[in-house]
């Protein structure tokens, strides 16, 4: 197996990208692969510098994509898990667990690894939150509220003792 040069990140930065970005290109066999959440897609109460900064994330990734399109040999890759088992998220809980389990760490670092290796540009963890995506794109509004109240969204945050 040949392994890629990876750039992975969970802080970006114009300083980071015009570190590693141009070497990756002259290299044409790498990725960059950054680690957001998938509350860039859908915030929640509670959480709101997480939330931005998470969506700054997704914003800038869906930019470098398109960005690097005609770049042969470069990808990206972006990660979006909901809850990890983290000290960070310690607290946090989820109305219905078996359907939204914390994910733990090992399986998210192995599946972004995956990710990378198959060129997988967007990686929802768990797979659950596909429709998550899929139901905000033609939901109105305040659809996604019931949805979000009914499952527990809006009030996961309540209990949270993690970092901040």
């Amino acid at each position: 197996m040949s392994w890629r040069s990876l750039a992975v990140t969970t802080s970006l930065s114009p300083q980071t990208t015009k570190a590693f970005l141009p070497r990756m290109l002259e290299l044409q066999n790498a990725t960059w692969c950054v680690s957001t959440s998938v509350l860039s897609q859908s915030s929640i109460p509670g959480a709101i510098d997480y939330c931005t900064s998470k969506a700054s994330s997704f914003a800038f990734m869906e930019s470098l994509t398109l960005g690097l399109l005609d770049c042969p040999g470069v990808g990206t890759t972006t990660v979006l898990p909901f809850h990890t088992n983290t000290e960070m998220f310690q607290g946090m809980r989820v109305r219905f667990p078996n359907l939204f389990p914390p994910l733990k760490p090992e399986t998210v670092a192995r599946r972004t690894v995956e990710a990378v290796q198959k060129n997988t540009a967007l990686l929802y963890l768990p797979w659950t939150m596909h429709a998550l995506v899929i139901l905000k794109s033609f939901m109105p509004q305040q659809a996604l509220e019931e949805i979000h109240k009914f499952s527990g969204s809006y009030t996961c945050m309540n209990t949270f003792k993690g970092r901040t």
